[in-house]
C-alpha cells in the first residue's frame, strides 16, 4: 500500500485548548463502549470527505454528495469504534505483522531506510511511533473482521457457474463492425438540387474498387485525420439505419446511400469481429473474487448491527 494511502486511513487528533492554563480539553460527540469520538475526529473525516468528493463532484453536485455524505459521518465512526473496541479485547499480537507491512511501505516507496520513511512521515505530520500505532489498530480491526465475518464466506463453484449463466452478456465480446464512409454534411446544402447534383456526380465516378479513391475526393467527414475512417463499433452504438446496411455488407462492399439527421452516408465494410463468448474458465476468478466481495459486505454488515446490539453507544450531540 502507498504512504499516501496509508496516511488517509489515519485520523489526525486536533486539541483545541480553551484557556491559559496548560489543560487541555475535547468536545466529545459520542461514546462507543469505551470508546470515545470527538469533535476533531469529525472535523478531519469531514476534511477527508471534502477531499474526496472533489475529485468526483463539482458545483451543485459536490454541495448536495457533501450534505448527504455528511450525515453519515458519526454513523461511520460509530462502526470504525465498535469494530475497535471489540478487536481490542482480542489482544491479538500484531507486532510482526507490523514489521512485514513497514517493510513493504518502505519497499514501494523505495526508502532504503528508517530514516527515510521517518522523513516522509515527519512531512505530514506523524511520527513513526504514531504511524506504527495507527498501523497495529488497522492489522487488529482487519484481524478481527476476517475472524467475525470474512472467514464465513465460503463461494461454491455453483454459486460462480449460476453467476455466469444469468450474466452472459457481461461475458460476451460483442459483434464490431469497421467502416469507412463517403459522408455530405446537410449544413453545407441548403436546396435539394445541391445535394442530388452532388450524389448524382459521387455516383457516376464510384463503383466497386474504387471507393476509397472517390470517398477522400469528396467526403465532408470532419475531426479526423482520416475523413473517410468512421470508425470502430459496437452492436447499437450505431445509427439503426447506418446499422442495418453495414450487417448486410461483405468485408470491401460498399453501400447506397443513407440519410440521417446529420447527412448522407455511403459506408464501406473494413472488417466485421462476430460476437464471441468469453470462457468461464477466463473469468472464473473474477466472478469469485465479484462474488466474495459481495458476500464479505453482507457479512459485515450484519457483524456491525450484532455489534451494535451487544455494545453500549451513547450520543452526546449530532454532527
Amino acid at each position: 500500500m502507498k504512504l499516501n494511502k496509508i496516511l488517509a486511513l489515519t485520523f489526525f487528533l486536533i486539541i483545541i485548548s480553551i484557556n491559559v492554563f496548560p489543560q487541555l480539553i475535547e468536545e466529545i460527540y459520542a461514546v462507543v463502549n469505551d470508546e470515545i469520538i470527538t469533535y476533531s475526529e469529525l472535523f478531519n473525516a469531514k476534511q477527508q470527505l471534502i477531499n474526496e468528493l472533489r475529485t468526483k463532484y463539482k458545483g451543485k453536485e459536490f454541495e448536495e454528495a457533501l450534505k448527504n455524505n455528511k450525515q453519515k459521518l458519526l454513523d461511520r465512526i460509530i462502526e470504525y469504534k465498535l469494530i475497535l473496541s471489540k478487536a481490542k479485547e482480542k489482544k491479538y499480537d500484531v507486532e510482526s505483522d507490523i514489521k512485514v507491512i513497514i517493510k513493504e511501505i518502505k519497499k514501494q516507496n523505495d526508502f532504503a531506510t528508517d530514516k527515510e520513511l521517518e522523513e516522509a512521515l515527519k512531512s505530514q505530520g506523524l511520527t513513526m511511533e504514531k504511524f506504527k500505532e495507527q498501523q497495529k489498530i488497522n492489522r487488529i480491526q482487519q484481524r478481527f473482521i476476517y475472524e467475525e465475518a470474512y472467514s464465513n464466506v465460503k463461494i461454491d463453484n455453483s454459486d460462480i457457474m449460476e453467476y455466469y449463466k444469468k450474466n452472459i452478456d457481461k461475458y460476451t465480446i460483442p459483434l464490431q463492425l469497421s467502416l469507412n464512409c463517403l459522408f455530405l454534411n446537410r449544413e453545407n446544402y441548403s436546396a435539394d438540387e445541391d445535394i442530388l447534383e452532388k450524389k448524382d456526380k459521387i455516383n457516376s465516378e464510384l463503383n466497386e474498387t474504387n471507393f476509397k479513391e472517390v470517398a477522400k475526393k469528396y467526403s465532408e467527414l470532419s475531426n479526423s485525420e482520416d475523413n473517410i475512417f468512421l470508425g470502430n463499433f459496437k452492436k447499437r452504438e450505431l445509427d439503426n439505419k447506418i446499422e442495418e446496411k453495414a450487417l448486410k455488407l461483405k468485408k470491401g462492399e460498399h453501400s447506397s446511400w443513407i440519410e440521417t439527421d446529420s447527412g448522407w452516408y455511403i459506408i464501406q465494410l473494413i472488417s466485421r469481429t462476430e460476437s464471441k463468448l468469453i470462457e468461464y474458465k477466463k473469468v472464473r476468478e473474477e466472478i469469485k473474487n465479484k462474488l466474495m466481495r459481495i458476500e464479505q459486505e453482507k457479512e459485515l454488515i450484519n457483524l456491525i448491527e450484532r455489534l451494535k446490539k451487544e455494545s453500549y453507544i451513547k450520543i452526546y450531540k449530532e454532527f
